[in-house]
């Protein structure tokens, strides 16, 4: 065999391997407000079909379409989905076609990064967290805010009517 054969053997075992994980980038819409968040992610042995948030469940719906027994990393904005108690980071549960499963993580203060491995056949990927998205936007809590201010005055201005 010569050294060229050899070469073109190994180098094509790199490039399948690099050609086996897709790498993209989906925009995962907040229901309620329709403002969009890039959310990063590889799969290999299957493609990404949908991502969405489901607010009552606190969780990202993955669908998927698997060619194989593959693995899943995503890049998870904490602005979009996280898990806390308090201030410190909790759990997230992963459910893959319904069923609990283990799961690799890698936290920063932005992200939090989340490696699962499916099975062929598999069709959807859960990520329950403790919150989504905020269900009020900042338009939301300025109206609040001056709906309070406005209460403050009309009670103070009242009082004073009725001491008079």
């Amino acid at each position: 065999m010569s050294y060229p054969l050899i070469a073109i053997i190994i180098l094509s075992m790199g490039v399948t391997t690099v050609l086996a994980q897709v790498q993209s980038q989906f925009a995962v819409k907040d229901p309620s407000s329709a403002q969009s968040y890039p959310v990063n992610y590889s799969i290999t042995k299957g493609t990404v079909n949908d991502m969405s948030i489901n607010t009552g469940e606190t969780s990202l719906i993955v669908s998927i379409q698997s060619t194989g027994d593959g693995n899943l990393t995503i890049a998870l904005p904490r602005t979009l989905i996280d898990a806390k108690i308090g201030a410190d980071d909790d759990q997230f549960y992963v459910l893959v076609d319904g069923a609990d499963t283990d799961f690799g993580e890698l936290k920063t203060d932005t992200d939090r990064t989340i490696t699962v491995s499916f099975p062929d056949g598999t069709e959807e990927i859960e990520i329950i967290g403790t919150q989504v998205v905020p269900e009020f936007g900042s338009v939301a809590f300025a109206i609040l805010a001056i709906a309070i201010l406005f209460m403050i005055v009309f009670s103070a201005k009242t009082r004073i009517r009725i001491g008079q």
